[in-house]
């Protein structure tokens, strides 16, 4: 679960919603807060316990120079606070350490399709 925070919400999202996440036995729920008035902005938590079901905080690990995030073992990736670039700054994305670099978005792939689609069309004016 990624549960993104909003002023409205902010107090059901920092304590009722994991009482109900224990409930249902999600293993881990990430919260991140985009204004940045929760500290970290990116944090993670594991369930643990058998009777009574809490969550204890995910430490957060460096994974490259300027990549600071929080290992899912549940999701076998990490999760980060992408720092660069634009458009996607601020924006939570899955990093894969061994490989060294972020997992693509969305946004990725569809530039990618653009340039891709940009250079098919090029060819084909080029052939006549």
């Amino acid at each position: 679960v990624l549960e993104v925070v909003s002023p409205s919400t902010r107090r059901r999202d920092e304590v009722e919603k994991p009482k109900l996440y224990a409930q249902m036995g999600v293993p881990e729920f990430f919260r991140y807060d985009p204004e940045g008035k929760l500290t970290p902005p990116l944090a993670g938590f594991a369930l643990r316990g058998r009777g009574r079901r809490t969550y204890r905080p995910l430490p957060t690990e460096q994974f490259a120079e300027d990549v600071v995030g929080i290992r899912s073992n549940v999701l076998g990736v990490c999760l980060c606070v992408r720092p660069e670039p634009e458009p996607m700054v601020g924006s939570v994305v899955g990093y894969d350490p061994a490989a060294g670099g972020f997992l693509p978005t969305l946004y990725d792939l569809d530039t990618e399709v653009a340039a891709l689609k940009a250079q098919i069309e090029k060819m084909q004016r080029e052939r006549g």
